[in-house]
């Protein structure tokens, strides 16, 4: 540091050089001219005046100023730092005190490489672009430009497959790993116990075409009447009974024949060992039946056909043969191996034939399982019930199924609360070939998925929020590459009327098959949109819904709650309750070919010429005229032509016959006609009459 203390010595005159006295102009004064107060100069730190402060304030605090130096040691300072001195009767020090050293200079920085085994991405089914772009280094946008070469039109939050990021990983240098779930960590498979396996019941699915008489000849069995509680006499749901026969305990369960309910009779025969095909002998094979068969050959199903009906005029068991024989059944009367019998649910003939083979077929079979495993099965029928809430009938296929049991099913789990079997008595478990009604699940489960029983709750949670993790990344990654087809088909589609619905049933099948019969009612001029899809009563959560999307709510065997309908009113939605699916579809058209536009179409009426014109006061102008085609209606339309010109169109203001309002005037007679805004009739005029009618187009 550099002191000049008092007394004030004249000292030379420095002359700094001229960028220093651009960069510090000063005016002239006593201290421009060599006089030079007591400072305290620290070199390098010139020109920070936002650090330093005042040193004779350091003074006034006791500090010590710095010890003084001789004129020649004054030399030394360059001419900025004498220039600074001159221009300011002001020392400074530094705030902090101490110099700070000067840093030293250190090498570059290098650029590194990861090593290799930090250069891989693990992720299961799916990876965000976000995330993707953080773990490699990589800007979102160049990830997203190539996405986009490839096809894939995506934004920065949208999820892309394991497949697709090995690509974009492959190209920086990383590699992508598959790590998943290990879901046998809580639903372990258990090897296969010859010693403790035991016969179980045998699961039988009852399937053909509708009004064939399945529910009829399920009832002769259980001598029951379930077909009377059925909503216009045909199957709506899966129906699970256990029935006790004096071959044993066998399961049947009855499967819808409409052809809506396709996706349950697929069911059916993917749980069960052997298909009853019923087939009525005065109406023969149909496409339901058709389908069925089709459904159980896919199963790899053995197939007994009961030829229902017999006792009905008119019956051919043998034509039935005949037909089945086109789709490989073949008759063991005839030399094949499928078992073909004559039954009639309403004289019981050929019943306990049918039990009997039954019976046979499933020793042929072997049915065993393994009852004191943790239990295993599959989702017949789900529904959600006021006060019980879900309630799912599942068939259980292996292990033994106990009240207090944690339970997994797809993307719902829970404890089981209670269960009950198909006469609605509670039991605390249940064996291998067994249905039961199961209460306790988070939701209403997907008909058809398997379950599993778990160590605990907390397991059966874990597995379930690892699918519904899973499914909600299957569906953001579900990125549909873009052709120019699909724009076109885009653009043509944007003028295409949509109907909107809202679909709630008494059952998740039920739900399923509204849904998708309504979804396939949809023609070219007008689409269908469910907007939703579930299962329960309607509420207000679902009027809310249906306003917001302008739909309309399908009810299928379920009504709205209580104050709902005035809700719905005052919402200006339309609710359609339905309890036969064929019945919904026809009215879901009508519904559509409501959203068309009429066609406008011209209907002639008559003609009548303009005689003489009259000018009433506070009326206007009346056309005294002939009529001389056809009829002249009040309510029609007029042209008004003159000299085979068209001079006006509108609609008739009045017509009178002598002082008499009228409606209309046929051929030959003379009338009064008042053309409305029209006030320029002249004789001779012809005038046309005509009406317009509205034509409904036609949805195909």
């Amino acid at each position: 540091a550099v002191v000049i203390s008092r007394p004030l010595v004249p000292v030379r005159r420095v002359t700094p050089p001229t960028s220093a006295r651009q960069q510090f102009p000063v005016a002239p004064g006593p201290r421009a001219l060599g006089e030079v107060r007591e400072l305290k100069v620290v070199p390098g730190s010139l020109g920070r005046e936002r650090e330093f402060i005042d040193v004779s304030r350091d003074k006034r605090r006791g500090r010590q100023p710095g010890r003084p130096i001789s004129e020649e040691q004054a030399k030394s300072l360059s001419g900025k730092e004498l220039l600074q001195a001159a221009i300011s009767d002001r020392a400074y020090i530094p705030i902090r005190g101490k110099k700070k050293k000067p840093t030293k200079k250190g090498a570059k920085t290098q650029i590194t490489e990861k090593a290799e085994h930090k250069k891989v991405i693990r992720i299961e089914e799916s990876i965000s672009v976000s995330e993707l772009s953080q773990v490699m280094g990589v800007k979102a946008s160049d990830l997203i430009r190539k996405l986009m070469q490839m096809g894939k039109m995506v934004t920065i939050n949208a999820q892309i497959d394991a497949d697709t990021a090995a690509i974009l990983a492959l190209e920086h240098g990383y590699t992508v790993e598959k790590k998943g779930f290990e879901v046998e960590e809580f639903i372990p498979e258990v090897e296969v116990d010859e010693s403790k396996l035991v016969i179980r019941p045998p699961v039988v699915t009852v399937m053909g075409h509708v009004d064939h008489g399945k529910t009829s000849l399920l009832d002769a069995i259980r001598q029951a009447d379930v077909a009377a509680g059925e909503a216009g006499g045909i199957t709506q749901h899966i129906g699970a009974y256990s029935v006790n026969t004096p071959q044993g305990p066998i399961t049947f369960l009855d499967t819808p024949g409409h052809e809506a309910f396709t996706a349950m009779r697929q069911r059916g025969a993917q749980v069960t060992d052997l298909v009853v095909l019923v087939v009525a002998a005065d109406d023969g094979v149909m496409p339901q039946t058709v389908e069925s068969i089709k459904a159980a050959k896919a199963a790899g199903v053995t197939i007994l056909v009961a030829i229902n009906k017999v006792d009905k005029p008119g019956a051919s068991p043998e034509r039935v043969m005949q037909q089945l024989t086109e789709y490989e059944l073949v008759a063991e009367q005839w030399g094949g191996t499928t078992i073909m019998l004559p039954v009639s649910a309403r004289t019981k003939q050929g019943i306990p034939e049918l039990l009997e083979y039954i019976a046979l077929q499933s020793e042929v079979l072997e049915l065993k399982a393994n009852p004191d495993k943790l239990a295993a099965g599959r989702v017949i029928e789900a529904k959600l019930e006021k006060g019980r809430g879900p309630v799912a009938t599942v068939l259980v296929e292996e292990g033994t199924l106990r009240v207090g049991d944690a339970l997994v099913t797809g993307v719902h789990f829970g404890r089981v609360r209670a269960m009950m079997n198909e006469r609605g008595e509670q039991v605390d478990d249940v064996g291998p070939g067994y249905p039961v009604e199961v209460l306790g699940l988070s939701g209403v489960p997907v008909a058809g998925d398997e379950f599993d029983v778990v160590e605990d709750e907390k397991a059966a949670k874990e597995v379930a929020q690892h699918r519904a993790t899973k499914q909600r990344q299957k569906e953001l990654g579900g990125v549909k590459k873009a052709t120019l087809e699909d724009l076109f088909a885009k653009s043509k589609a944007s003028g295409q009327k949509v109907l909107n619905l809202v679909v709630k049933a008494d059952v998740q099948g039920s739900s399923e098959a509204v849904s998708q019969a309504l979804e396939k009612a949809a023609t070219k001029k007008v689409g269908v949109k469910i907007l939703e899809s579930a299962v329960g009563a309607i509420t207000k959560s679902d009027v809310l819904t249906a306003a917001a999307g302008n739909a309309v709510i399908v009810g299928f065997n379920t009504k709205p709650e209580s104050e709902i309908e005035n809700i719905a009113s005052q919402q200006g939605v339309k609710i359609l309750l339905f309890g036969i699916i064929y019945e919904a579809v026809d009215r879901i058209r009508e519904e559509m070919a409501g959203l068309l536009e009429p066609i406008i179409k011209e209907k002639p009426l008559g003609k009548a010429e303009v005689r003489q014109v009259f000018n009433i006061p506070r009326v206007g102008q009346i056309a005294g005229s002939a009529v001389t085609e056809g009829v002249v209606k009040r309510t029609g339309h007029v042209r008004v032509v003159r000299d085979r010109k068209v001079v006006f169109t509108g609609k008739i203001g009045s017509l009178k016959r002598v002082k008499d309002d009228v409606r209309e005037v046929a051929q030959g007679f003379e009338c009064g006609i008042g053309v409305d805004g029209f006030s320029d009739v002249k004789q001779g005029d012809i005038l046309e009459v005509y009406e317009l009618e509205e034509i409904r187009p036609s949805l195909d």
